[in-house]
This record gives structure tokens, sequence and C-alpha cells, in this order.
């Protein structure tokens, strides 16, 4: 017997974070905007009309683009990582509404410590390659991943078990 009260929990909208939605949404920026698609039958190795092999190029290496993609990943978490510092100063001086972080996330809470968003993102990035997708932007919960390391991170050398 079903009940009339079912609830497909697909179909409804559910609260989200707004602090990861915000981080999602400046990581999808590179992730679109340096993305070079590749044509058909292109490959480095393949000879030109002339029968001679084509110059490759420094960016066209899948293991230079991931380079340049964890780096600019990593830019872009050392700047959250600024602004989390920033609001933490205007929260411990009784005035968190002034930070940039609070403007860009009106909701956003109050941290107990730094973050080190930057290293976390290099010890996630060297476990799951994040930067090395083509076709899948970081998503929901490989920022919260993100931040779960940076938070253990941040608390690790001060814990006492």
């Amino acid at each position: 017997m079903t009940s009339q009260y079912k609830t497909n929990y697909h179909l409804r909208a559910h609260k989200r974070d707004t602090l990861i939605e915000f981080i999602k949404g400046m990581l999808l920026t590179p992730f679109v905007l340096h993305s070079l698609p590749v044509p058909a039958g292109d490959d480095e190795g393949e000879a030109g009309e002339e029968g001679q092999s084509r110059p490759t190029t420094g960016s066209s290496s899948p293991e230079r683009a991931q380079e340049a993609n964890a780096s600019r990943f990593a830019e872009i978490f050392s700047s959250i990582e600024s602004l989390i510092e920033e609001h933490r100063e205007f929260t411990g001086s009784g005035i968190p509404t002034h930070s940039r972080l609070a403007r860009l996330v009106p909701n956003i809470g109050t941290f107990f410590t730094g973050l080190p968003l930057e290293r976390a993102f290099r010890h996630i990035n060297e476990r799951n390659r994040i930067s090395a997708r083509k076709h899948v932007p970081p998503s929901f919960n490989d920022v919260r991943r993100i931040l779960n390391t940076a938070q253990v991170m941040a608390i690790a050398p001060a814990l006492q078990l």
C-alpha cells in the first residue's frame, strides 16, 4: 500500500550551501573559458600534408593542460582563502558585514579557523584528478570534500587526542 503523502525528492528544490555554490561557480570560469576543443583526427604524431610532422605546442599535451588547469584552480582557491581571512578579520573586529565575502555570499557564517584551501585542493587533486577532467566540471561534492580537507588541515596541528 502506498501513501498518498509520498514525495518525489528528486523533484523538490533542496536547500543548497551558498558558499559551496559560490566556489563552484568560481571554478566554472577556468573550466569553460580555458577548455580548448580538439578537432577530429588531430593527433600530435599525425603527419601533415607534405608528410612532415606538425609542430606540437606546449599546451597540447594532456599533462601540461592538466598542470595549467590545476594552477588556475589553485589560484581561485588561493583568492577564496584570502577572502575568508579578510572575513575572519572583519568578524573579529565586530563588523562581519563589511567583508567582501559577506557581500558576495550574504548568509555566510563565522569561520573559526583559517582554511588552507589551496593546499587542500592540491592534496585532493593528487588523488581525484579534478583538474584532468575535460567534460565534467568540479561538482558540489568535490568542493565540499576540499572544504572538509582544508578544515582538517587547519585543526590538525593543534589537535590532541
